[in-house]
């Protein structure tokens, strides 16, 4: 079978990585943020559980029989091999920084920091494990899935999604150790806090005809239904529900789910994938790993005590993007270097430009 890649990933994909990217450069230049500006923030974190519907739609668009015989292999090789590569590599930066502010033996806080990146998933890469969860999940699971209700999955995964995050937002960590970390991170890696996302990619890519032409009639619906969910999260947001920027919150998976339709309807109806669109979809594994360690460069390197907070943005915001495809461009250069930083994505051919919009036929397999 020919595999198909969909040319509305590439925008989702776009949306979502400079989302992440905007979002931490916004953190680094505004010290002190407006709650407005805070609620603004949180509403861009929805750039991480798209990347998990991305992951999940094309898979089960791509494979909706089973999985090919290499799935594995070039999973642990281009996605969790660089996970675990890119743990210690922040370990490291992270070990000499610590070392020199507070005087702790450098090895010691390297190996402290090793132990909580890879293990405990204490760094930006934990999406990797969500996914792979996934992976886990699609391969036990997607023989049932097709027999049983589309409608009463999706449906029983977003009352479990909602029960789960709501349980960790609004009920008081436990007064231990253990607990207080538990709520202030671990209860992000257990899938249950993203299962929506993943039920509503797996039937959309599985009946990929009926959810494009579900789009299409519901389009006024979802055209408004981001801003919708967005004030109502703001709302929420400055009156002290759980004000904490995370996409981790039970408002967050409406307004994240609302965005999803609204970025794949939107680029539905656009004929050429602009090339910037596609060069950071290609990229955008190696954007979301690098990205942190070149505005901490820049945070380094360049005098921006005296640069406005629009000025340190703009700046933050674009010099990492492009060092971070520089970055992964030349690493891939090097032989096995796929393996610290993964592959770089495919683009698009000319038989792919004149095809319409939608399906095309490019020969390829899910990034």
């Amino acid at each position: 079978m020919n595999k198909k890649i969909i040319n509305e990933i590439f925008l989702l994909r776009s949306v979502a990585c400079l989302s992440i990217v905007l979002n931490h450069a916004l953190e680094r230049s505004f010290n002190n943020p407006s709650e407005l500006m805070n609620a603004g923030f949180m509403l861009l974190t929805f750039g991480t559980p798209t990347f998990i519907f991305i992951s999940e739609f094309i898979l089960s668009r791509s494979y909706p029989n089973e999985l090919p015989t290499k799935f594995w292999s070039k999973r642990v090789k281009y996605i969790l091999i660089p996970y675990f590569l890119f743990g210690i590599f922040y370990a490291i930066a992270k070990g000499f920084e610590q070392s020199f502010s507070n005087g702790e033996a450098v090895f010691i806080t390297i190996g402290h920091n090793i132990f909580r990146h890879i293990i405990l998933a204490e760094y930006h890469g934990y999406f990797i494990i969500i996914i792979f969860q996934f992976y886990l999940l699609h391969f036990f699971f997607s023989k049932y899935l097709k027999k049983w209700s589309p409608k009463w999955v999706i449906g029983v995964s977003l009352v479990i999604n909602i029960v789960y995050l709501g349980f960790f937002n609004i009920v008081d960590p436990i007064p231990t150790v253990l607990g207080q970390y538990v709520w202030s991170w671990f209860y992000w890696i257990p899938f249950f806090g993203w299962v929506f996302y993943f039920t509503v990619a797996y039937y959309s890519g599985l009946y990929f005809t009926v959810f494009t032409q579900g789009l299409a009639k519901y389009s006024k619906w979802i055209l408004t239904a981001p801003m919708i969910f967005a004030l109502v999260s703001i709302a929420l947001f400055m009156n002290g529900f759980y004000p904490v920027i995370s996409s981790k919150k039970v408002d967050m998976v409406f307004f994240t789910s609302s965005m999803i339709l609204f970025i794949y309807l939107v680029s539905m109806k656009i004929n050429n994938v602009p090339k910037i669109i596609v060069k950071i979809s290609q990229y955008s594994f190696g954007i979301y790993l690098f990205h942190p360690f070149f505005m901490a460069v820049i945070s380094i390197i360049g005098p921006l005590n005296d640069i406005p907070g629009i000025g340190k943005l703009i700046i933050y915001f674009v010099g990492s993007i492009y060092l971070s495809i520089i970055g992964t461009y030349v690493i891939n250069q090097i032989p096995y270097g796929y393996y610290f930083i993964g592959k770089i994505g495919m683009g698009i051919t000319d038989k792919q430009k004149n095809s319409k919009p939608g399906i095309s036929a490019i020969s390829n397999k899910p990034t």
